[in-house]
Parts: structure tokens; sequence; C-alpha cells
């Protein structure tokens, strides 16, 4: 009986051992827990900036920072905290309110600790600001210019029926006034829309969009509008076959060159909307004289069309015969 109980005990006590460590290991954690987050650390924060309220008149010609970086210190839980939070509220600058904003010398700068105020309200944390990059925020303005710069859509369109469609991409304005410093409007010419993709596109589509403003002039312009209207219109393709005159380009003056025929077939896929344009005015078929030069039997021709958005698919025949006749 009792080496029994002796047993009994023997199996018993690895498990108190097992469990008297697991509660010390969850003290411990817990100690090393309080105590990291009574600790102080040092962390860089990015604090966006907003600056409204221009001077009227004046341009500013020199980026403007998007971000404050603020070194900050404050103890483990209230970094914490500041971690959990989804975003951290902008910097508001009343650029109106600069002191020396309206002189004459154009230029003006502000601290940017004093642009910040209380950096522990705008947390919602008690912390301890130790340094903060740009230190200073400068404001540099010049002679403002205009120029007319085009809008071009970025459009990807996966049609419902990918086969014999044709798009037309309107766009509404097609160009907008860009007002900025001389050097800057020289080296543009064109801004796109943001990139929208259409799926299973099958009707007219009719969509606003964002002007795309390149990230290197970001701050530098002033657009007369920042979004346009795309109008996207789909058309079948269709067939049509006309009768087109052989023209020969580049003879000499005193040399006749006729072909045979004299015609020829023509066979053209193109919209609706533009199937009565097309005719011996907007189609052209053509050889080249100096082809004859190399001694050919026959001349290739040539076809081209003054209406965009349409393709020559067949052309009969592709090789004309020909005769010189010298004066």
């Amino acid at each position: 009986m009792r080496g029994k109980s002796l047993s009994a005990i023997k199996r018993k006590y690895p498990a108190r051992r097992i469990f008297s460590f697991f509660v010390c290991l969850i003290i411990a954690s817990f100690l090393w827990l309080i105590n990291a987050l009574n600790r102080s650390y040092t962390r860089t924060v990015a604090i966006p900036v907003n600056f409204v309220n221009y001077p009227v008149g004046k341009r500013i010609v020199n980026k403007l920072p998007p971000y404050i970086m603020a070194d900050i210190k404050t103890t483990g839980a209230k970094l914490l905290m500041l971690l959990m939070e989804k975003s951290i509220a902008e910097v508001t600058v009343d650029v109106s309110k600069v002191p020396n904003i309206k002189s004459a010398s154009g230029n003006a700068s502000i601290s940017t600790i004093t642009s910040i105020g209380n950096l522990s309200k705008l947390l919602n944390v008690e912390v301890d600001l130790l340094k903060v990059k740009p230190d200073s925020i400068h404001f540099v303005f010049g002679k403002t210019f205009t120029k007319k710069i085009f809008i071009k859509p970025l459009v990807q369109i996966n049609y419902a029926i990918p086969q014999g469609i044709f798009k037309r991409i309107k766009v509404n304005p097609q160009y907008i006034m860009v007002s900025s410093d001389s050097l800057t409007l020289a080296k543009t010419d064109t801004f796109y829309t943001e990139k929208i993709v259409l799926n299973n596109l099958n009707q007219r589509v009719e969509q606003q969009v964002v002007i795309d403003v390149p990230e290197a002039l970001d701050g530098l312009v002033s657009l007369s509008d920042t979004k346009v209207t795309l109008q996207i219109n789909l058309d079948e393709y269709a067939q049509k076959t006309i009768q087109v005159p052989v023209q020969v380009l580049n003879a000499p003056p005193n040399i006749n060159v006729k072909t045979f025929p004299a015609f020829v077939k023509v066979t053209l896929a193109a919209p609706y909307t533009v199937f009565d344009s097309l005719n011996t005015n907007t189609v052209k078929a053509s050889v080249d004289y100096k082809q004859t030069l190399t001694k050919a039997e026959k001349l290739t021709v040539s076809v081209t069309s003054s209406i965009l958005n349409n393709k020559i698919t067949y052309i009969s025949p592709p090789k004309v015969e020909y005769i010189i006749r010298k004066p």
C-alpha cells in the first residue's frame, strides 16, 4: 500500500513542476512587459501638412514639404497607443498669416516647431519633441505663367466581345490651363488621367476621372480643372470594298507610266460611324516609279487612307503591270 502511494506522488510531481514553471514564466513576462512599457523610447513620426489660403496674385515656386518628420520621446505604453492610431492628424498652415508673406521680396519662412504647435495635443499622446525636419518651411514666390496642357486618357478596356470592336474616347475638356513658372511649363506639354480599367464593356460609357499630376510637379503647378470626363463609345467594324484608281508616284515629268489594270479593288474594315466616308477621296492606291529602276515586272500597290481607325484587309490585285512611255 505504501509503495503505491509513493508511486502516485512521483507521477504527480513532474506535472506540478511544469505547472510551476509556466506560472513563473507568465509572471516574469508580465513584469518584463510592465518594465518595457515604463521605459522611454525614441521614434520618428511623419506628420502630414496641408497648406491653405495662398495669397492672391502670388504663386509658390519651391516645393513645400508634404510631411514634417518629428523625432519624439515617450514611454513604451504611450508609444504603443500612438502606433495603434490609424492615422496622424495633419498640420494646417495658413499661408496668408505667415510673417512677411506680403513683402516685396516675395520670400518668407516660418519655424516648423511653431507650425506644429502642441505636439502632444496633435498626437493625443504625451510626448517630448526632440527634433523636427525640416526645421523651417520656406516660401518662395514668383511670377505666374499659364500654358494650355492637353489631357490624354489612360484606359484599359476588356471587351465583352473582344474582336471586331472599335473604341473612340473623347476627353472633355481636351486641355486645361496650367499655371506655374516659365521653366516648369517649358518642360510640360501633356498630362495623363489616372488609369481606369473597364471590364466586359459592351456599351457607351461616360466617366469622370482625376488628372494625374506627376509627383515631380506636385505643389509646383496650379490646374484650372483637376478632373475630366471620358466618353467611351463602342462601334462594330464592317467590311467595305471600293474601286480605287492607281496613281504613279515619283515619276519624272517627261515620263508617262500607265498601269494595268488602272484600278484596284480595296477591302477595308472600318467602324460604322465612318463607313460612308470611305471613297476615292479618302482612300488612295499608288505605285512607286522607283520600282521600275530594278526592272521589276510588276509594281507593288500601296494603299493609304486619310480616315483613322480603319484597316486595309485586301488589295486586288496586289501588284500591277505597267508600260513606260517616253516623249
